[in-house]
């Protein structure tokens, strides 16, 4: 059995020119090794391992030193990052990844965050058949989403996706059950995933973006497993 957790980047031109939904896919028996590993992150920045919102850890906030990370050095900020990246690293996390460019949306009508969810449930469902696997996924409460990505996902399990190239879901279990981010640490760990990747795709000339790409380069965390870019961008992927 493995667990899904995800969260998105929505699309906001023009400091964000796509919609990224993404996410990691991990053993349930990991779970708790994982959770503890994160854990021990927010104990040393937050003194304390209790999830609530002050001891949350978005990607975001991490990386530019505001909300929980607001007054924090750089350095510390810096190690916390590469200490996350670290657990992506694992051979037990697996990394999942739906990017759609609206920009050259040309032939289809469909809400840029649809088709993603779309994508990343096949792409999910063909990771879950390749381990001969059974799985559930979890988001990040987003109210606007919820009845849409629930309804969403009975359908594709009752009758595939869409499009020509649609697919049988048979694998993903249940429903989508979400959950506030400062409730899991699983889907703070998923969000740090998916900052970090879109992250390292941008203009990073300013020097403080400079040194979170490179810690991001450096770890040689971010490596996908499963991933649908569209339309097709070879060289947003690795």
């Amino acid at each position: 059995m493995h667990l899904i957790y995800y969260d998105e980047v929505k699309y906001d031109p023009p400091k964000q020119d796509r919609y990224w939904l993404g996410g990691i896919c991990v053993p349930s028996q990991s779970v708790p090794e994982i959770e503890d590993e994160v854990n021990s992150i927010a104990d040393d920045i937050f003194g304390s391992r209790t999830l609530r919102r002050s001891t949350e850890i978005h990607g975001i906030e991490l990386c530019r030193g505001n909300g929980n990370f607001k007054g924090r050095e750089f350095d510390l900020r810096l190690d916390a990052l590469a200490r996350l990246l670290a657990i992506l690293k694992r051979d037990d996390v697996f990394q999942i990844i739906a990017c759609i460019n609206p920009g050259n949306l040309a032939y289809t009508s469909a809400d840029p965050d649809e088709i993603a969810f779309m994508f990343f449930i096949e792409q999910v469902d063909i990771l879950l058949s390749e381990k001969d696997s059974l799985g559930m996924l979890f988001g990040d409460y987003d109210e606007p989403m919820i009845g849409r990505s629930v309804a969403s996902l009975s359908q594709y399990r009752e009758i595939g996706t869409d499009w020509r190239r649609a697919r049988e879901i048979t694998n993903l279990i249940d429903t989508v059950h979400f959950a506030r981010s400062h409730h899991s640490r699983l889907i703070q760990l998923a969000d740090v995933f998916l900052y970090c990747y879109q992250f390292e795709r941008q203009e990073n000339q300013a020097p403080w973006r400079a040194k979170i790409a490179q810690t991001i380069k450096d770890s040689g965390a971010l490596f996908l497993n499963k991933h649908r870019f569209w339309p097709q961008e070879r060289t947003w992927y690795r």
